[in-house]
This record gives structure tokens, C-alpha cells and sequence, in this order.
């Protein structure tokens, strides 16, 4: 007896391999470079939020301040042993300004707490409030000759200077050395709240 021969499974069709098109990876090429630079761009975005809301919480919340007009800083070395030396201008509120004209000094002397301030550190806090002018003192040295008190002088006090703009130097030498103003020092630098010129000033050197 003749044995039937089993039917053998046909083999499975192979796949053909479609090549690529130079256009096909130009496009994934240019999809890849939008993809970084959005990326970057976000980045970037986010870092000036953040580094605006860190300079703002240098002013007292109640003070109600919202951008910076000016600003120039700059740093020599990191850490212990570092310089620093900046000026920040504030624009202040109108209805800020208004109610510190009328309450004067108490106006600062009853500061409400300033929101997060444990997350904050020391930036925010102010004490001891006094009306301008600004007088010398261990914190700003005195003129080396007879004259009012000079911006340079505190920036510029471990040898490490900023030019500032000639602008802003007259308007901050204005209000420093001119009553109607207050100021107080902070753990670092010192704040200076002009009303009837609504500005906010934040000088300080390291």
C-alpha cells in the first residue's frame, strides 16, 4: 500500500522592504530641529518667568509692584569671595503711591506680612524704615568731599562698579539725597520708595 504524501504548508509570502525616501528623513530632520528648538524656546520662557518673579519678591507684597523698568547687575566669581554689584527700578502703583503720601512713615512701619516669606528668605523683608534723605553711615559711606551722598558710593563700595544709565543715576541721586522718599536696608542692599516720582529703587553691592 502506497503511503499518500502530506500536503506541505506553502511558504508565507515575503514582505517586500520599502526604501525610504530622501524627502521622508529631510522632513523627520526638520520635524527633530522645529521639536529642539521649541523646546528651547519654552525653556527660555519659562527661565525669564522665573527669574521676574524672583527679582519681584525683593519688594514688600503690600508695595504692589508688578514688572522692572531698568535694571543692570553684574557678578564677579561665584560663592564666598564673589563681587556683586546692581540697580533695579520698580514702577510704583499709583494708588500705592497716593496712600504713601498721605500716611507717610506709618505707612511702612505697618507692613502686612509678605506672602510665603519662609519660602522667600530674607527677600522682602525690610525694617527700620526712615525717611529720605538717605545720611551716611556704615552701610553708605560718605562723599570724599563735602556734598550729598552718592549712588556710586554704595554700588560701587568693595571696588566693583556698573555704569549706569546717566538717566537713571540723576533720578536715583535725586531721590536718595531729596525728602518725601523712604528707605531701609535689607539683609542685603537697600530699598528706596519714592512717591511722587511712583518708582521703587533696589541698590545693592557685595
Amino acid at each position: 500500500m502506497t503511503a499518500t504524501p502530506r500536503p506541505t504548508a506553502a511558504a508565507a509570502p515575503r514582505t517586500a522592504r520599502t526604501s525610504r525616501s530622501p524627502g521622508h528623513w529631510l522632513a523627520m530632520a526638520l520635524f527633530a530641529t522645529g521639536a529642539c528648538a521649541l523646546l528651547t524656546v519654552c525653556a527660555a520662557l519659562a527661565y525669564r518667568h522665573y527669574e521676574r518673579q524672583f527679582m519681584l519678591e525683593f519688594v514688600p507684597d503690600a508695595l504692589g509692584v508688578r514688572s522692572i523698568s531698568y535694571r543692570l547687575e553684574e557678578s564677579w566669581g561665584f560663592g564666598p569671595g564673589g563681587n556683586e554689584a546692581g540697580i533695579r527700578i520698580y514702577p510704583l502703583p499709583l494708588h500705592v503711591a497716593q496712600d504713601i503720601e498721605q500716611r507717610g512713615l506709618d505707612f511702612f512701619r505697618t507692613l502686612p506680612p509678605n506672602a510665603r516669606q519662609a519660602q522667600r528668605s530674607w527677600r522682602g523683608d525690610y525694617g527700620d524704615w526712615k525717611p529720605t534723605p538717605i545720611t551716611a553711615s556704615a552701610h553708605w559711606p560718605a562723599p570724599t568731599t563735602p556734598g550729598p551722598l552718592k549712588v556710586y558710593d554704595y554700588v560701587c563700595k568693595y571696588g566693583f562698579c556698573i555704569d549706569i544709565a546717566p538717566s537713571v543715576l540723576e533720578d536715583a541721586q535725586a531721590i536718595i539725597n531729596s525728602p518725601g522718599s523712604y528707605y531701609a536696608y535689607g539683609r542685603i542692599g537697600v530699598m528706596v520708595v519714592s512717591p511722587a516720582r511712583q518708582r521703587v529703587l533696589y541698590l545693592y553691592n557685595g
